[in-house]
């Protein structure tokens, strides 16, 4: 099995180091980002009405999000974020998704947006986790069935809470999925690494939990991989090397637009999301490729 090191460092300080804080030494060979702390805009912008949610996180700090209702919503999509944005970043993902008629969560991990604490990945899951279980806690027409949606980052966390098959997630999107191998050099100095070996020994052991080769083919329920063939940032041989190891039921759909900006710029964005959504809140099989 391919080990998830060599591209640790990429992983770990785009949430570790992204704190709000201007750029300085935070350890030997880790430097700090400038965070998405602020909230720019809410829901209401893009015309959709919302409820402000918290819930207690893992580690102690409460966790800020959005819930955003559709009238009699078949399932509820739960947004797991990537790095160097916050919740306020993804309005062309909840806009296209309420416009489908579902409801959408969306929230900050420990760090990002209103959420306080510093960001870090050993925080990443739990976080996730914490989001689910509130979602799960809901009444709402929808609540019941679960699909979760990781963005770039957040795809480590989507697959991990989709291996263990949890009750009421009923179907996975994946948009910007990466492995190890697939990523740019260029990226450790984007999120600040140096990679000398110590930094990369030190943080190896918090990437255990977010392999996404330990999880990819545990992962029975329906399965959609999005992905611009025009990534540099999160390429797309890994999203097609995640899709060539996934069992069955899965789709890949290729997508315009680089890195985290098809849902804008891809005409046919919200198309593909309404035939995998529909088909899974039906219960339906997957269309062939």
């Amino acid at each position: 099995m391919t080990s998830f090191r060599p591209a640790c460092p990429w992983a770990l300080v785009t949430v570790l180091l992204v704190n709000g804080c201007a750029v300085e030494p935070i350890e030997p060979g880790w430097f700090s980002l400038p965070a998405q702390k602020p909230i720019p805009f809410s829901p209401s912008v893009v015309g959709l009405a919302y409820e402000p949610i918290e819930f207690d996180g893992p580690s102690g700090h409460t966790i800020y999000g959005w819930f955003i209702p559709a009238d009699d919503a078949p399932a509820t999509v739960l947004i797991n974020h990537g790095a160097l944005f916050n919740r306020s970043a993804l309005f062309s993902y909840y806009l296209a998704l309420h416009d489908l008629g579902y409801n959408v969560m969306v929230y900050d991990y420990q760090g990002f947006g209103e959420s306080p604490g510093f960001a870090s990945l050993s925080t990443l899951l739990p976080d996730a986790d914490a989001a689910l279980d509130h979602l799960k806690s809901r009444s709402e027409p929808g609540t019941d069935r679960i699909i979760l949606f990781g963005v770039s980052l957040g795809t480590l966390s989507t697959l991990a809470q989709a291996a263990r098959a949890p009750d009421g997630v009923v179907g996975m999107i994946l948009d910007g999925s990466f492995v190890p191998e697939s990523l740019p050099p260029w990226s450790f100095v984007l999120v600040g690494v140096i990679p000398l070996p110590e930094v990369i020994e030190r943080v190896a052991a918090e990437c255990a939990e977010l392999d996404p080769y330990r999880y990819i083919g545990q992962i029975t329920l329906p399965k959609l991989f999005i992905q611009s063939p025009q990534d540099v940032v999160t390429p797309f041989f890994g999203a097609d090397r995640l899709y060539e190891l996934a069992p069955e039921p899965k789709q890949l759909v290729e997508v315009f637009g680089g890195h985290i900006l098809p849902s804008i710029l891809d005409p046919h964005y919200a198309e593909y999301l309404q035939r995998f959504l529909a088909q899974v809140a039906s219960e339906q099989p997957l269309d062939p490729e």
